[in-house]
């Protein structure tokens, strides 16, 4: 292989480093296999792939959620058996705490890799604060990164931005469905639709909900019909979520609503009805909020919140963010040669 380059196991269209090194992609983000025997062998697969790569470059962008086995951060450790390493930095969701036994499990494991990561890209400065004591590793090491709305320009405007009468939600990771279908069932005159696979197989749907799994293309198109957008979070998660769906939410002029009590991110992007509403997580101000969006003496303060939300995400965007975890890779590479 040539040099130099830096190996990317995240989705990322990162550019070349102002150091020189030019990004190369072994391989796409891990996807799961959903069978533990198939993602077992493709994570055994790809942690030796990650080994045979680590001999021959400087620099390593590793995937910190790459499946159940976390072939990503098991090749840290196995990287001491090395004669020369790279420079390591794990980026995207981080990892949600376990229970007591699960807990002492991760951190051994993180303890083992620590040694040879040179950084933690988090996604919120929630995460920034809590996370080096949460896995005793060294404060400096942690960067936080804020995320970005996904949707393109042509995807957005791809048709017209009229409400069709129902209030969506989409999203599967750390989402709390039990409370938004509760709120549906307290509120049988509204309709609900649901994106997700987290529902699938499951029984106790209210009839004023429609739960389904579609295309990205079809989710933009339900997203920008809905009257409303809302992402509903479990609460007490050691990492944060969803701001792909809330912030792109916000970039079509929605009003979206997110629960933010005991949950990191939210506040990284949302002013409680500036931009967006808040919730305390209760079902009984879901409810209050839903009703107060849709009470037509809220109509001028509810077209404010959407306009300042359209104006107030464009700064969150994919250049930022490719422009900040690219900076956090010129130093852990600067740190790596010191």
């Amino acid at each position: 292989m040539e040099h130099p380059k830096y190996i990317v196991t995240v989705d990322l269209e990162l550019p070349p480093l102002r150091s020189g090194l030019v990004p190369y992609c072994v391989f796409p983000q891990f996807t799961s296999a959903g069978n533990v025997k198939e993602e077992l062998v493709g994570s055994i697969r790809r942690l030796w792939k990650l080994l045979k790569w680590a001999r021959h470059c400087d620099v390593m962008v590793l995937d910190s959620v790459s499946g159940k086995f976390h072939p990503d951060l098991l090749a840290c450790i196995f990287m001491r058996l090395l004669p020369r390493r790279p420079a390591v930095v794990m980026a995207d969701d981080m990892w949600n705490r376990g229970g007591t036994l699960k807990y002492l499990i991760q951190k051994t494991i993180i303890q083992l890799a620590d040694p040879f990561i040179q950084r933690y890209a988090v996604h919120s400065l929630g995460e920034g604060e809590i996370f080096a004591k949460l896995w005793d590793i060294s404060p400096k090491k942690v960067k936080v990164c804020i995320y970005n709305y996904t949707f393109t320009d042509e995807e957005i405007n791809a048709g017209a931005m009229a409400t069709n009468g129902y209030i969506f939600a989409g999203g599967n990771p750390s989402r709390d469905y039990d409370l938004l279908l509760e709120t549906a069932r307290r509120l049988p005159h509204r309709q609900f639709i649901i994106a997700t696979r987290v529902l699938k197989g499951y029984k106790d749907i209210p009839e004023n909900v429609r739960v389904v799994q579609v295309s990205h293309t079809e989710f933009i198109r339900l997203m920008r019909e809905a009257d409303m957008v809302i992402t509903p979070l479990i609460s007490g998660q050691t990492k944060s979520s969803g701001q792909q769906t809330y912030l792109n939410a916000m970039r079509m002029g929605k009003i979206s609503i997110v629960n933010g009590k005991d949950v990191h991110g939210v506040t990284d992007y949302i002013q409680n009805y500036v931009n967006g509403i808040i919730t305390d997580g209760t079902l009984q101000e879901f409810i209050e909020v839903i009703e107060w969006v849709y009470d037509p003496a809220n109509l001028e303060t509810v077209n404010k919140i959407k306009q300042l939300a359209q104006e107030s995400v464009k700064k969150f965007t994919y250049a930022r963010y490719l422009q900040t975890m690219s900076s956090i890779f010129e130093e852990a590479v600067a740190e790596a040669n010191a």
